[in-house]
């Protein structure tokens, strides 16, 4: 692969930028440069510039990686004291920059390609927006942070620059690494936090979070045992890839322990909608190959061991499953909450209630059922003085702030892009992934069936996964291609699949 040209800042270029940051800094956080801060926050920001400097000049595959693994903690920067500083933000924007401005690690890293799949990502995101604009809630900031995070905007952008990112084996093992060790420390998290010792637990605010919640699920730096579930069987998916295609003991032991503590961790968030999500996908990436199929029946019955085993042994978590296995009320909300998604969905067909409205109003659609007390409504905002509960159903969810155009705008957008990552052609290299998005893009769409918009951590990881699976078209030509766009160093290919 040729060599190409790169941007090398000088300087003084990255002297302005520090500038640029003090001063940024100064508006939004002024209290940052009163005090012994004002002498803290100029060294903190002369050790990131250099950080960044460092980071520019390296495969852009790395910052991704940091990227995907520091999510984990995305809206709980201020619970470990760094101010609400968004890291993972940061080196999302700063992977963006570095291919789009040609940083020196994207000199050897196919060009970009854009695709019919991406036009209709882009159609996508414009219609999320323009609901969000006209239904009065693109202020609001909870709302322009899920259509960021949750909806589409950086894992539409990550979906785009993977597949060139992560082109070569070296990167792609490089992310294998990251999520494995993830599944480590996710896996041992979840144990540590149900059954201690708790002082094991870190960062320290989630025992804090879990001693005033009233159910005591493995919940991890996510504080949702929803995102918990699907991480650590993200994770558990690259320690079993990673399994299979590392060499070396020592490494087969430390990918085989990811995957164990993963599946444990997945077991104690004690979501129902996840152990279901779990099992099917498990199912289904199984019967996609020989091997798989080979083993699918003695691997459940080893599991279904493994968890009989652990509910014997352990009366405290055969309480709190049983707990949660019979824990009706949660299920009279789900009933409520559909029953008033469907007259919600009902009233306004075509183009919903606007994005992020139901929480706002749905009050007036909910009906006092006969068997149970009526729950999950929202009334001013809140829930009986808690966070207003949003819709348990993903697509009845986008059903009635979407309409039928905008969820099926998404749900076409989602199927073409994880179905054509799946089926695209591509080297032996990437059957792998192909075959590991298939499990983790099943447990996503069946976890969604339960659950609402996903945390940042699924979405981002689901996407890029599914471009790293998508991979570069081998043998673009130029009659192959509709046109190249005119980007800086013709950074960007035309592909009309």
């Amino acid at each position: 692969m040729p060599i190409r040209a790169v941007w090398r800042p000088q300087w003084h270029t990255w002297a302005l930028v520090g500038l640029a940051a003090l001063v940024s800094i100064d508006v939004a956080s002024p209290r940052l440069l009163h005090g012994h801060w004002l002498l803290v926050t100029p060294c903190l920001l002369i050790v990131g510039l250099l950080a960044v400097r460092r980071l520019w000049e390296l495969p852009p595959a790395i910052t991704m990686c940091g990227a995907v693994v520091l999510t984990i903690f995305s809206g709980s920067w201020s619970k470990i004291g760094l101010g609400g500083l968004p890291l993972d933000r940061l080196l999302m924007m700063l992977v963006l920059l570095a291919v789009f401005l040609r940083a020196p690690g994207i000199a050897r890293i196919p060009r970009l390609q854009l695709r019919n799949i991406h036009l209709l990502l882009c159609l996508t995101l414009i219609y999320g927006f323009a609901s969000a604009a006209a239904s009065g809630t693109l202020s609001d900031e909870t709302s322009i942070l899920s259509l960021v995070d949750q909806f589409g905007v950086v894992p539409y952008l990550m979906f785009l620059v993977a597949p060139a990112v992560f082109a070569g084996e070296r990167e792609r093992n490089l992310l294998l690494v990251a999520l494995v060790g993830l599944g480590i420390y996710l896996g041992f998290t979840a144990i540590f936090e149900s059954f201690g010792p708790h002082s094991l637990v870190f960062p320290s605010y989630i025992v804090h979070v879990d001693a005033v919640l009233p159910e005591a699920r493995a919940g991890g730096p996510f504080q949702s045992s929803i995102a918990e579930g699907f991480a650590t069987f993200a994770c558990a998916t690259a320690a079993v890839i990673a399994f299979v295609q590392w060499r070396g003991q020592r490494r087969r032991y430390f990918a085989a322990t990811s995957a164990v503590v993963c599946a444990i961790g997945c077991f104690l968030t004690l979501e129902r909608g996840v152990w279901v999500a779990a099992i099917v996908a498990t199912v289904v990436g199984a019967l996609a190959t020989r091997q798989g199929r080979r083993w699918l029946i003695p691997g459940i019955s080893a599991g279904a061991v493994v968890i009989v085993g652990a509910l014997l042994l352990s009366t405290t978590l055969a309480n709190k499953v049983s707990t949660r296995v019979n824990d009706t009320p949660s299920v009279w909300v789900r009933q409520d909450q559909t029953s008033a998604g469907l007259r919600m969905a009902a009233a306004r067909p075509l183009f919903g209630f606007g994005w992020n409205r139901f929480t706002r109003d749905n009050l007036e659609y909910f009906r006092q059922a006969s068997g149970h007390p009526m729950g999950g409504y929202s009334q001013g905002g809140s829930e009986g003085g808690r966070a207003a509960a949003p819709l348990h159903d993903t697509y009845l969810a986008s059903v009635v702030e979407l309409g039928l155009v905008g969820a099926s705008l998404w749900l076409a957008a989602m199927f073409w892009g994880i179905g054509g990552a799946i089926f695209s052609r591509g080297p032996a290299g990437l059957r792998p992934w192909k075959l590991g998005l298939i499990a983790i893009a099943v447990f996503f769409f069946v976890v969604a069936l339960f659950n609402p918009y996903q945390a940042p951590f699924p979405m981002l990881t689901l996407w890029v996964w599914a471009g790293i699976a998508l991979g570069i078209t081998p043998g673009a030509t130029r009659q192959q291609r509709a046109k190249t766009a005119a980007q800086p160093g013709g950074e960007v290919t035309w592909v009309p699949a």
